[in-house]
């Protein structure tokens, strides 16, 4: 299997990336708010960049 092919490339990094960023944007939006959970949603979408990332340095690269 061809790992560096465009439709693995956008299947494993473009649609998680979407999604991370709107994690983070919504844990920005929670902490103008000043509720509680905002850290926690920007602190899981950078997780998930950060596995993303990960993602791209063992298998796509």
């Amino acid at each position: 299997m061809d790992l560096s092919s465009p439709a693995i490339t956008y299947s494993m990094m473009i649609i998680p990336t979407f999604f991370a960023l709107t994690v983070v944007g919504q844990g920005i939006s929670k902490m103008l708010k000043e509720e509680k959970d905002g850290p926690v949603a920007i602190g899981l979408g950078i997780f998930l960049l950060v596995l993303i990332a990960g993602a791209y340095w063992f298998f796509i690269r």
